[in-house]
């Protein structure tokens, strides 16, 4: 009997062991992708913004859940939440001033990053390497082992790296027009930590720093682009795109379609050419991004609202066999509460395209999610003067992430010769969504759009699409939810209605009655 009575005593401790480890164990599981982004300055005078928006895309397309914030907003401790560190620095001129967050850095044994100019010492003691700076100077970027290369705009001043270590992994070459036969390296790892000298947001340079951020945080692929024609709109010039996707198919190109559309008005002659277009798309092997829609006026409580716009554009398009593949937007719309949870999520595959000029955020939180794709949307332009022997290779661009070279819709015939000659010249392996894009989903209220390998998925069944405009088929419509205080309030209503009809009829009786005393008060007895 004793014996046994230590077995429980016994069993009951490990219990009590296993209860008390599980959420540490869980909670390391969420934290093993999280990332804090800490930047100096927005630089807007130097556009810094758009260096944060890329950093931001690219940790969403390597699957990692990044928190972007100011280094004057950091508070002692909170790297600890983090399994990696990247520090952006926008204002070489100003210096870095929190002594908690540099502090925790130095103490941090994860992976983390440093960008910019203002590499401290104690960073480049864990590079093992030494810090030279150059001023001055333009610069050629290549890969020995891929031979590509990209002549860089001209830079005042840049702090390379000397002396690397021999474990060090270099990625990409820094070759200075006046001096030929010396090179410094681009992308440093070297254990657990890396550094870039600066950071461009297209072109060459970007790539190759997407190469260095996904192999420093361990989350490496292999993509080739998306070729993706943006700023479609119901009011673009149709037969143009009629064409240029035409043309595409002939030319045996896979590309995609980034497009806004309207939640009403679908019944009118205009809409359904715009519809019979998209269909044409999907039927020479383009696929469509519904682009989000343009951001006015917004506040917190904006959530159902565009909820309910985002459904009424997915259902339309359904109804007219228009099947998005998912959802395009600025990069912003990751940074905020409100677009993401009523836009973005409704999607497992997002195009995050560069900001505009001006962001207008409902509530922003700075909190970006992950997608089971999110391709970087990057202008092609910024790639055209990459140059490899006499053409392009096939297999010289390699990128580390989903990416999606855009072009802009041609609003003239003279324009669409423009592109088709510059996508020729191109010369690239393209991105191919029948065969290289994983199963998609969209839910809009009661109704799921799909795709896979080419075929599209109304509500679960394949579903053909025609050229012609499709016999009519109503999805059900979207219920909105319906809050405690909707209906507390809708149960008042229904209360005071019978209350109020009550006493109504009780007056009118009164009336009748008091009419009948006082008739009856003339009346002769």
């Amino acid at each position: 009997m004793r014996k046994a009575s230590w077995w429980l005593v016994l069993a009951s401790l490990v219990m009590t062991m296993m209860v008390v480890t599980t959420p540490k164990t869980v909670q390391a599981a969420e934290n093993s992708k999280r990332v804090l982004l800490v930047y100096d300055s927005q630089n807007v005078a130097d556009h810094g913004q758009a260096k944060i928006a890329a950093v931001q895309r690219i940790l969403t397309g390597l699957h990692v859940r990044g928190t972007t914030m100011a280094a004057e907003d950091y508070r002692a401790g909170e790297l600890a939440d983090y399994s990696g560190v990247v520090t952006l620095i926008n204002w070489p001129q100003t210096k870095l001033d929190n002594a908690a967050f540099v502090r925790d850095r130095n103490r941090f044994n994860g992976p983390q990053l440093h960008i910019g100019m203002n590499l401290t010492s104690t960073e480049a003691q864990r590079l093992h390497a030494h810090r030279t700076n150059l001023y001055q100077q333009q610069f050629s970027l290549q890969a020995a082992h891929q031979g590509v290369q990209q002549l860089l705009p001209f830079k005042t001043s840049l702090t390379t790296l000397t002396d690397l270590p021999t474990d060090a992994r270099t990625i990409g070459w820094l070759t200075p027009q006046s001096l030929n036969d010396r090179r410094y390296p681009y992308g440093t790892i070297v254990d657990r930590n890396g550094y870039l000298p600066f950071l461009s947001t297209g072109g060459y340079a970007f790539m190759l720093a997407t190469q260095t951020i996904a192999t420093l945080f361990g989350t490496s692929g292999h993509y080739q682009p998306l070729l993706t024609i943006a700023k479609v709109t119901p009011y673009s010039n149709l037969e143009l795109l009629d064409q240029l996707s035409a043309w595409l198919y002939a030319q045996g190109i896979p590309f995609a379609v980034s497009t806004t559309t309207v939640g009403d008005n679908g019944s009118f002659k205009a809409y359904q050419r715009f519809a019979k277009v998209l269909r044409r798309v999907e039927n020479r092997g383009g696929v469509i991004f519904l682009k989000t829609p343009v951001v006015g006026g917004v506040t917190a409580s904006s959530g159902p609202g565009l909820n309910k716009l985002m459904n009424s554009y997915l259902i339309q398009f359904a109804q007219n066999q228009v099947y998005p593949v998912g959802i395009s937007s600025s990069a912003y719309w990751n940074q905020d509460r409100v677009y993401r949870t009523n836009s973005l999520a409704k999607a497992n595959q997002v195009l995050l395209l560069p900001n505009p000029a001006t962001t207008t955020y409902a509530h922003q939180d700075n909190q970006a999610t992950i997608f089971k794709q999110a391709f970087y949307g990057i202008s092609a332009t910024s790639f055209e003067s990459v140059k490899q022997g006499a053409s392009l290779s096939r297999s010289g661009l390699d990128f580390a992430i989903p990416t999606a070279l855009t072009m802009t819709m041609p609003n003239r015939q003279a324009s669409l010769e423009d592109v088709t000659r510059r996508i020729h010249r191109m010369n690239y392996q393209w991105y191919d969504p029948t065969q290289q894009m994983p199963q998609t989903l969209i839910k809009a209220g009661t109704a799921t759009i799909g795709y896979h390998q080419g075929t599209y998925f109304l509500n679960g069944a394949a579903t053909q699409v025609t050229n012609e405009a499709p016999k009519t088929q109503t999805l059900a419509p979207v219920k909105p939810a319906q809050s405690w205080m909707n209906r507390f309030f809708k149960t008042q209503g229904v209360v005071l209605l019978v209350f109020f009809s009550l006493t109504l009829g009780i007056f009118g009786l009164f009336i009748l009655i008091g009419r009948r005393v006082y008739l009856n008060m003339f009346k002769p007895k």
